[in-house]
């Protein structure tokens, strides 16, 4: 069985609907190895729970893709002006006392009202929380491509430290990372980058400008690849550019041993408001509290921010196979921000996808 069918069969063994629709790219790709992006029009994968037989409904200009990629039984294309949902009607059945698993959180409004001409609303449920809790786990391949999505990151930002920054610009540091990202094996970027420097890196998601890089300044970074095996990777370094002051110094170890702490907490059969508290009480011990405004990490996989989330109220269990960021900053409005970001897989033994440096003596740039 390929994982591909192995992952449908999975998904229906866990849901309580007789058919399933999905509409996120991102979640059809991981049931059929086929990624299209569709912008306006629409892409359904379609799974009869019974039978866990599989049909994909897609812009017609796309079949070529659907050919080459798709592990699916049925195809199901669809023109331009013609309506898509009379051929979905076809495939599941009209008017009939069915029941339909939806992605809650992305099918669209008037698709969803589509759906209710000919289906009653207690009929149509969310299968979100089976989807993300399969993607959630990760088996030793992804692991590896992962690594490999994180080390491409790293050798962009080791290139960027040895040709120096100081003068340049936040949007030109952003472009010289996104063509030696390509250069090394990219794909696309998966964010940004998210270049900040000065007084803007207290922004945690600001946009990369016009700003030059000055001594004196804290210079953020935050970004990531897609691979072509369609992984990401989400990294954060903070450098310091000249000697640092002593506020400085206190603001980015209290970061950076906050993201020891969280690290070490993060190993499977700990709930995940712990490891955001083990981080967050380094940083309120500090002083800092105040300026730690967001969540200690998220899940990575196909997508930038996946299951589980690492925030206080979480109280569920990090699980083998679980791929975590933990991410933790300071962000002082007229003074900067500081966020040390590292990847980990939750194995018997956790793994730190990320080897490039942090300690504070490593992350000073002089040129």
């Amino acid at each position: 069985m390929s994982i591909f069918k192995e992952r449908v069969s999975k998904l229906v063994k866990s849901v309580n609907v007789d058919t399933v629709i999905l509409t996120d790219p991102i979640n059809i790709f991981y049931f059929t190895g086929c990624f299209i992006d569709p912008h306006e029009r629409l892409l359904a994968l379609i799974i009869d729970a019974e039978s866990e037989e599989t049909t994909m409904m897609y812009p017609a200009l796309d079949q070529e893709i659907v050919n080459d990629t798709a592990t699916v039984v049925n195809h199901l294309a669809h023109r331009d002006g013609e309506d898509p949902f009379r051929l979905l009607f076809e495939q599941i059945g009209q008017g009939q006392d069915k029941s339909i698993g939806i992605e809650g959180g992305h099918l669209i409004y008037d698709r969803y009202m589509k759906l209710r001409e000919e289906y009653s609303a207690d009929s149509i449920r969310t299968v979100d929380n089976e989807v993300n809790a399969l993607r959630g786990i990760k088996n030793e391949e992804d692991k590896e491509h992962l690594q490999e999505a994180v080390d491409i990151t790293e050798k962009a930002l080791f290139d960027l430290k040895e040709e120096g920054v100081i003068g340049k610009t936040e949007k030109e540091i952003a472009d010289y990372l996104v063509g030696k990202l390509k250069s090394y094996g990219a794909m696309d970027v998966s964010f940004g980058p998210l270049v900040l420097t000065g007084e803007n890196s207290a922004l945690p998601h600001g946009s990369s400008g016009d700003t030059e890089v000055q001594h004196g300044d804290y210079l953020l970074i935050d970004f990531g690849i897609i691979s072509e095996s369609r992984y990401v990777s989400d990294m954060t370094r903070t450098f310091i550019i000249g000697e640092p002051t002593d506020e400085q110094r206190d603001v980015y170890n209290a970061v950076y041993e906050a993201n020891l702490a969280g690290i070490e907490a993060a190993v499977h059969g700990t709930a995940m408001n712990i490891v955001d508290k083990q981080a967050r009480d380094v940083i309120n011990d500090s002083g800092y509290g105040e300026f730690f405004t967001h969540r200690i990490g998220h899940g990575l996989g196909y997508g930038l921010h996946e299951q589980p989330s690492l925030d206080s109220e979480n109280k569920e269990e990090l699980k083998m196979g679980h791929v975590v960021t933990v991410e933790p900053g300071i962000y002082q409005p007229g003074f900067g921000g500081v966020r040390i970001e590292d990847a980990l897989y939750i194995g018997e033994e956790t793994h730190n996808f990320n080897k490039f440096p942090k300690e504070i003596d490593e992350i000073i740039l002089n040129k």
